[in-house]
């Protein structure tokens, strides 16, 4: 079999301070950290830690919001985190503190679980994408529907790769190699921001990451592994050698799946297929079935049918996420969001002061 090493995760111990409803983002580490603790946060939660994006507090500092401000926006990445009572009217307190900055308030990849909240505050809905989830509980390499996944894996382990999963703190040689499996992946493409993982050394230095070896030890793959703080791990960053062998990511992929479920854990996220079942309904939206046009004859350009058919090899469910959004323009609001993603342009943080 191969070496799957076991570690247990590192916490920080924190207090809470107090503070400005919204303020930079130094600091927010002792404030949001007993709050995931305590509530669980969601598939996105960990993408504060690039430290791209602002936080906003409720003024009783049960709830927090992330965001990040473009042009005449402030773009919410995914639901506000924190007491379940209080979620409501944070909706509400975020969208008053956006309205005396003369600011619009834009809420990106929400679940329905707190629909109702953001229509009660006057928001329209419209259709992103799904993400994709793993049943851990359930999962399992057997049957005739797993056949290539099981050769595939058998394969790499005769010609003798290894997987491991290391935790913090983690030494620089090894920091280095990761480093340098990012730059094979990235080659001349820009890292994307906001609301997709990009290589930093700190952020990565935060998280789990499982890896997967050659014969020599030479390391071809890797990905970070953020949690929720309750049930769910999350494939976060993944990145491989520009010369990996024919399945690389499969293997480690199901490698992972592995270790989650032998961990404890119930669900493993493998984050968001934009525009997935998006507009194929004839009761969609028009402007979902617009952007269903992008899903379908705008592979040049973005592999949307190709990210959704891999992570269908392994997802047993797929959870719808919104964009809420009210007086605005929405094409313009999806060309920010998309500025955003894509790290231009360079925007100045709010402070909130």
């Amino acid at each position: 079999m191969l070496d799957i090493n076991q570690f247990n995760s590192l916490e920080q111990a924190s207090s809470v301070k107090k503070g400005f409803p919204s303020c930079p983002f130094e600091g927010h580490f002792e404030q949001m950290i007993p709050i995931l603790k305590e509530r669980g946060g969601s598939h996105l939660t960990h993408l504060t830690f690039l430290k791209d994006k602002e936080v906003f507090w409720t003024k009783d500092q049960t709830v927090f919001i992330v965001y990040r401000r473009i042009a005449n926006k402030l773009i919410v990445l995914g639901d506000p985190i924190g007491s379940e009572e209080n979620i409501k009217d944070s909706i509400k307190e975020f969208c008053e503190y956006s309205k005396n900055k003369g600011l619009k308030p834009v809420f990106y990849q929400i679940s329905s679980k707190y629909m109702q909240y953001y229509h009660d505050s006057g928001y329209r809905f419209i259709k992103l994408g799904e993400e994709g989830q793993v049943d851990l509980r359930a999962f399992t390499m057997e049957g005739k529907q797993n056949a290539k996944l099981r050769t595939r894996l058998n394969k790499f382990e005769r010609n003798g790769f290894t997987f491991e999963v290391g935790h913090p703190p983690f030494t620089k040689e090894y920091l280095s190699e990761i480093t340098d499996v990012s730059k094979s992946w990235l080659g001349n493409q820009k890292e994307k921001e906001f609301s997709v993982a990009s290589f930093r050394e700190d952020y990565v230095s935060r998280f789990p990451i499982a890896v997967l070896r050659d014969s020599d030890g030479k390391l071809i793959a890797f990905s970070t592994l953020a949690t929720n703080y309750r049930n769910t791990v999350s494939i976060d960053l993944m990145r491989k050698v520009s010369d990996s062998p024919h399945g690389t990511m499969d293997v480690l992929f199901v490698l992972i799946f592995n270790w989650a479920k032998a961990q404890g854990y119930e669900t493993c996220s493998l984050g968001m297929s934009p525009l997935s079942n998006v507009g194929n309904c004839s009761h969609s939206f028009t402007s979902e079935k617009i952007i269903r046009l992008a899903y379908l004859y705008g592979n040049s350009l973005y592999n949307f049918r190709g990210l959704k058919e891999f992570k269908d090899k392994f997802s047993t469910r797929w959870e719808p996420k919104y964009l809420a959004y009210k007086k605005t323009i929405l094409p313009i609001a999806v060309i920010q969001l998309l500025l955003l993603i894509n790290g231009r342009p360079r925007v100045k943080i709010l402070t909130g002061k």
